[in-house]
Protein backbone atom coordinates (compact mmCIF):
# COMPACT_ATOMS: atom_id res chain seq x y z
CA UNK A 1 0.00 0.00 0.00
CA UNK A 2 1.35 3.58 -1.18
CA UNK A 3 2.13 6.38 1.82
CA UNK A 4 -1.05 8.07 0.61
CA UNK A 5 -3.40 5.11 0.92
CA UNK A 6 -1.69 4.23 4.39
CA UNK A 7 -2.82 7.72 6.08
CA UNK A 8 -6.22 7.49 3.93
CA UNK A 9 -7.11 4.11 5.01
CA UNK A 10 -6.14 5.13 8.57
CA UNK A 11 -8.10 8.48 8.68
CA UNK A 12 -11.20 6.81 7.28
CA UNK A 13 -10.47 4.39 10.64
CA UNK A 14 -10.22 6.63 12.89
CA UNK A 15 -13.50 8.94 11.54
CA UNK A 16 -15.14 5.59 12.71
CA UNK A 17 -13.88 5.21 16.21
CA UNK A 18 -14.81 7.19 19.16
CA UNK A 19 -10.91 6.12 20.83
CA UNK A 20 -6.84 5.62 19.37
CA UNK A 21 -6.34 2.18 19.39
CA UNK A 22 -4.51 1.49 22.29
CA UNK A 23 -2.03 -0.43 20.56
CA UNK A 24 -0.85 2.70 18.51
CA UNK A 25 -1.03 4.94 21.52
CA UNK A 26 3.01 4.81 21.21
CA UNK A 27 2.95 6.30 17.67
CA UNK A 28 0.88 8.87 18.40
CA UNK A 29 2.95 9.58 21.43
CA UNK A 30 5.77 10.10 19.31
CA UNK A 31 4.06 12.12 16.45
CA UNK A 32 2.73 14.65 18.84
CA UNK A 33 6.29 14.53 20.58
CA UNK A 34 7.99 15.60 17.00
CA UNK A 35 4.77 17.92 16.22
CA UNK A 36 5.96 20.01 19.47
CA UNK A 37 9.86 20.17 18.63
CA UNK A 38 9.14 21.93 15.10
CA UNK A 39 11.02 25.10 15.35
CA UNK A 40 8.75 28.22 15.35
CA UNK A 41 10.27 31.28 13.81
CA UNK A 42 8.76 35.01 13.31
CA UNK A 43 8.75 33.70 9.59
CA UNK A 44 6.82 30.30 10.61
CA UNK A 45 3.57 30.37 8.75
CA UNK A 46 0.35 30.50 10.63
CA UNK A 47 -0.68 27.04 10.46
CA UNK A 48 2.38 25.24 11.52
CA UNK A 49 2.16 27.57 14.75
CA UNK A 50 -2.17 26.39 14.94
CA UNK A 51 -0.98 22.70 14.12
CA UNK A 52 1.70 22.89 17.31
CA UNK A 53 -0.47 24.46 19.82
CA UNK A 54 -3.26 22.00 18.61
CA UNK A 55 -0.71 19.22 19.48
CA UNK A 56 0.21 20.94 23.09
CA UNK A 57 -3.31 20.79 23.79
CA UNK A 58 -4.72 17.23 22.38
CA UNK A 59 -5.77 14.44 23.98
CA UNK A 60 -3.79 11.61 22.44
CA UNK A 61 -6.83 9.38 22.88
CA UNK A 62 -9.86 11.10 21.29
CA UNK A 63 -9.92 10.15 17.38
CA UNK A 64 -11.57 13.04 16.44
CA UNK A 65 -9.31 15.45 17.67
CA UNK A 66 -6.33 13.14 16.68
CA UNK A 67 -8.28 13.00 13.16
CA UNK A 68 -8.13 16.73 13.00
CA UNK A 69 -4.39 16.93 14.13
CA UNK A 70 -3.65 14.73 10.98
CA UNK A 71 -5.38 16.76 8.58
CA UNK A 72 -4.04 20.01 10.10
CA UNK A 73 -0.59 18.42 9.50
CA UNK A 74 -1.49 17.66 6.00
CA UNK A 75 -2.80 20.75 4.68
CA UNK A 76 -0.45 22.76 6.70
CA UNK A 77 1.88 24.71 3.75
CA UNK A 78 4.99 23.95 2.22
CA UNK A 79 6.05 26.87 0.20
CA UNK A 80 7.86 28.95 1.65
CA UNK A 81 10.03 25.94 3.14
CA UNK A 82 8.55 24.81 6.34
CA UNK A 83 9.86 25.06 9.67
CA UNK A 84 13.16 22.67 11.03
CA UNK A 85 11.64 19.76 12.61
CA UNK A 86 8.40 19.20 10.30
CA UNK A 87 9.86 16.17 7.96
CA UNK A 88 9.96 14.00 11.19
CA UNK A 89 6.75 14.95 12.00
CA UNK A 90 5.46 14.38 8.67
CA UNK A 91 7.68 10.53 8.65
CA UNK A 92 5.77 10.17 12.15
CA UNK A 93 2.55 10.52 11.09
CA UNK A 94 2.86 7.50 8.75
CA UNK A 95 4.23 5.30 11.61
CA UNK A 96 0.66 6.18 13.03
CA UNK A 97 -1.24 5.31 10.15
CA UNK A 98 0.65 1.89 9.98
CA UNK A 99 -0.32 1.15 13.60
CA UNK A 100 -3.99 2.58 13.19
CA UNK A 101 -4.36 0.47 10.39
CA UNK A 102 -2.89 -2.49 12.18
CA UNK A 103 -4.40 -2.10 15.42
CA UNK A 104 -7.98 -2.00 13.52
CA UNK A 105 -7.01 -5.01 11.74
CA UNK A 106 -6.66 -7.14 15.06
CA UNK A 107 -9.44 -5.92 16.20
CA UNK A 108 -11.60 -6.24 13.32
CA UNK A 109 -12.76 -9.80 13.26
CA UNK A 110 -13.37 -9.40 16.98
CA UNK A 111 -16.41 -7.54 16.20
CA UNK A 112 -17.67 -9.32 12.88
CA UNK A 113 -17.42 -12.28 15.36
CA UNK A 114 -19.48 -10.90 18.35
Amino acid sequence: MAPTEELDAARERLGQLDRVPESASASVTALLGWIRKIELTDETEQQWRDLVTSAEKLDPTDATAFLALTQQLKEAPTTPPPPRGWLLADLAVLDCARAINAATRETAPEAEGS
